[in-house]
């Protein structure tokens, strides 16, 4: 009876080493397939910025490079705020707010505000996308995939502000 013991403790062992093997092959798949998922979805973004920044802002050759559409997104929210923040544009009133956004050369109020939290949006995937890396090298695949998910979720937000921001200048 000991011996059967054992042998079916032995057996036990073995079948469960293999399913968690088999759980983190699942989790390391999940993690590069989100990943890959992420990698695409930056590259639409970037088409959705180098369409609609020159909508937004006047002499936009000067700011939109489309080699660098992160970039000109950033200096798009640059020029928008000015010297300012965001808050300081939510309290103006409309005609104070339509003055100061002309000085600054925006061509577009509701579109260049959807446009700023699109870029809001993206910078916030950044940190978890870093935790995703640093758990991947430390091969804990489903906390990687975890962050890889929560990085997502920014990048989906982006995405869904920049195309409402493309249809506001398009005039959809």
């Amino acid at each position: 009876m000991k011996k059967f013991v054992n042998i079916f403790a032995l057996i036990f062992c073995f079948m469960f080493s293999g399913f968690a093997m088999a759980k983190d092959a699942s989790d390391e798949i999940k993690y590069l397939k989100k990943v890959q998922v992420n990698d695409e979805t930056i590259v639409t973004i970037a088409g959705v910025i180098n369409y609609v920044c020159p909508k937004l802002v006047k002499n936009a050759s000067k700011l939109c490079n489309k080699k660098d559409p992160v970039g000109s997104a950033v200096a798009f929210q640059k020029q928008l705020l000015g010297k300012g923040t965001i808050e300081d544009l939510d309290d103006l009133d409309d005609d104070d707010l339509k003055k100061t956004l002309k000085k600054r050369k925006i061509l577009h109020k509701e579109g260049a505000m959807q446009f700023y939290d699109a870029v809001e949006q993206f910078k916030k995937h950044f940190a978890p996308r870093k935790k995703a890396k640093a758990f991947a090298l430390k091969s804990k695949w489903k906390e990687a995939s975890l962050h890889e998910e929560m990085a997502w979720q920014y990048l989906v937000k982006c995405a869904s502000r920049g195309i409402f921001a493309k249809k506001m200048v398009d005039g959809e």
